[in-house]
């Protein structure tokens, strides 16, 4: 693989890594002061929600994970030091982790805005949204550089030494 496409492919991962919170970050501008001072974010069971928790501080949260886990994800794509295996385990981490927390306060916030009240609000089948964001991970996962199946470049590698037999009681 060339130079200048492991490059491309380090910076499509660290798109991806920080997708969910750019997009946590503009549902909050769009959504602006919409948003009842508090959202749901506990259901119990298959009606409302049984807790709330204040709007600002809930995005707090979950901005900082999603942000914190995007700008490690971020490190990790473009620190060429770390075998890619390595790399790209962490980017499944790290985007899962990041697209969790953002759909956290994607599914939450949005649920709220619609019902209007953060106790009105129902989850629903949208669990399956937060859920099924652990999935997200495997997008960074398959954007960045791939392992070398164990080649190395010629300057780096190190031909073995022929053994020398060895001669009983010498």
């Amino acid at each position: 693989m060339s130079e200048s496409s492991r490059v491309l492919r380090s910076l499509a991962a660290v798109l991806a890594t920080a997708l969910p919170s750019v997009l946590a970050f503009w549902s909050w501008l769009a959504w602006g002061g919409e948003v009842p001072e508090s959202v749901g974010t506990h259901w119990s069971s298959n009606g409302p929600a049984d807790c709330a928790t204040p709007t600002g501080e809930f995005f707090a949260a979950t901005f900082a994970v999603s942000t914190v886990s995007g700008g490690i994800g971020t490190v990790v794509a473009v620190i060429p030091r770390i075998h890619a295996n390595g790399q790209r385990l962490a980017l499944l981490a790290l985007g899962s982790v990041s697209a969790v927390a953002a759909a956290q306060w994607l599914v939450s916030a949005g649920l709220t805005l619609h019902a209007g009240d953060p106790y009105r609000a129902v989850l629903g089948a949208w669990i399956l949204v937060v859920l099924g964001s652990f999935a997200y991970g495997v997008i960074p996962l398959l954007l960045a550089p791939p392992a070398t199946n164990g080649r190395r470049s010629p300057d780096t590698h190190i031909s073995p030494q022929p053994s020398r037999p060895r001669h009983k009681g010498s």
